[in-house]
């Protein structure tokens, strides 16, 4: 099994230990079933096939804003 060596910081490996010792699991399981939580959480197989196809009439492209209604930001130079 490859492994992998990380450099962190004192105060996240204490999360993740904690973090770990609360699920009841090894750092290592708890790391890599983060990683293949991420991984999973992109956007669903098909979702961009069907992105818009809706069709309802309150739907609609709003009109584009004028930045003269904007608010003067300060500036930080």
């Amino acid at each position: 099994m490859p492994q992998l060596s990380l450099y962190l910081d004192d105060e996240t490996m204490k999360e993740l230990r904690e973090n770990a010792a609360r699920e009841k699991s090894s750092l290592s399981k708890y790391v890599t079933d983060m990683l293949r939580d991420k991984r999973k959480s992109a956007w669903p197989k098909g979702y961009w096939d069907i992105y818009g196809a809706l069709q309802d009439s309150s739907f609609v492209i709003p009109d584009e804003l004028s930045f003269a209604d904007d608010v003067p930001r300060p500036s930080f130079d």
